[in-house]
């Protein structure tokens, strides 16, 4: 199932459409797609990346390709920035993302932009396998992360997805007060990387924090939080974040794709303060991609 939908685009049955979000004092991408008679009918997503933050800028998703030329455009280009720009159509039909062949995907490449630019795509077979990663706002649909660990100590359930840089973890708390996960502990809290966050009339609050010792963290000077998103629901809490796996910041371990990644998961049942402590915890394991 699909979730995260910047913006809905519905094509008009015209030969071309041109979709364009305005934001004054930035740079225009207008992308110009032709060829694309084989998705005729079948969902397209895409999104553009900052390639020096991580964040994701847009991302949107038509339901169904009407027609095999349209136009998108979109202003949010920063001078001298560089950019990525996935895209892929559900050539399965399943209404998620699959690697190549299964799906056919595409990544272009916008490098240290100034002013607007225009890129034409002409549908080819030459796919890239863009790892389509979850939507990164406070909601969490099925089958939305390749990863689901539901935690029996806590009740808190870990879903979770990386690329080759970045890991994007959602947290469903069975509380209503802050949640958390550390990564990779030395020894219970002590030396993890600490993402803690909770949602306080209808506000997302999130920290990365720095174990200091098996029992207390601090906040970190710099987050190395790319995105967060959180909602509260039905007497849970959700937050959603990614943070890269390689950060700059000396207190935070190095993490690898396939590395098998010790967690303390914690909550508080009501409490939004991060300095009150813990209704459950617990220590486990998940394996990145």
């Amino acid at each position: 199932m699909t979730r995260g939908i910047a913006r809905n685009i519905l094509f008009g049955l015209l030969g071309a459409l041109v979709a364009t979000a305005v934001v004054w004092g930035q740079g225009t991408v207008t992308l110009v797609f032709s060829g694309m008679d084989p998705h005729l009918g079948q969902q397209f997503e895409l999104r553009i990346v900052n390639k020096g933050t991580g964040a994701e800028l847009e991302r949107i998703t038509v339901p169904e390709v009407p027609v095999p030329e349209f136009e998108l455009s979109f202003a949010v280009l920063e001078e001298g920035a560089s950019y990525r720009i996935d895209f892929y159509a559900d050539h399965s039909g399943n209404g998620r993302y699959d690697a190549p062949p299964t799906d056919h995907a595409w990544r272009l490449e916008l490098t240290a932009v100034s002013g607007d630019i225009t890129l034409s795509f002409t549908h080819n077979t030459d796919f890239t396998d863009i790892a389509w990663p979850p939507a990164v706002d406070g909601m969490i649909g099925d089958e939305e992360y390749r990863h689901t660990l539901n935690d029996p100590a806590t009740g808190i359930a870990v879903h979770w997805q990386n690329d080759v840089t970045t890991l994007h973890v959602g947290l469903v708390s069975p509380g209503t007060g802050w949640v958390a996960i550390g990564l990779d502990p030395a020894l219970r809290m002590k030396d993890a990387n600490i993402i803690i966050g909770a949602v306080k009339d209808g506000e997302l609050l999130v920290q990365d924090h720095f174990g200091t010792a098996p029992t207390s963290h601090r906040e970190d000077s710099t987050s190395q939080i790319v995105q967060a998103a959180g909602a509260e629901a039905d007497g849970k809490t959700v937050i959603e974040f990614a943070i890269p796996l390689q950060s700059n910041d000396p207190s935070d371990k190095p993490l690898q794709p396939g590395q098998t990644v010790s967690v303390i998961l914690a909550y508080h049942a009501s409490s939004d303060s991060f300095s009150t402590r813990h209704s459950k915890r617990t220590t486990t394991q998940i394996t990145l991609d």
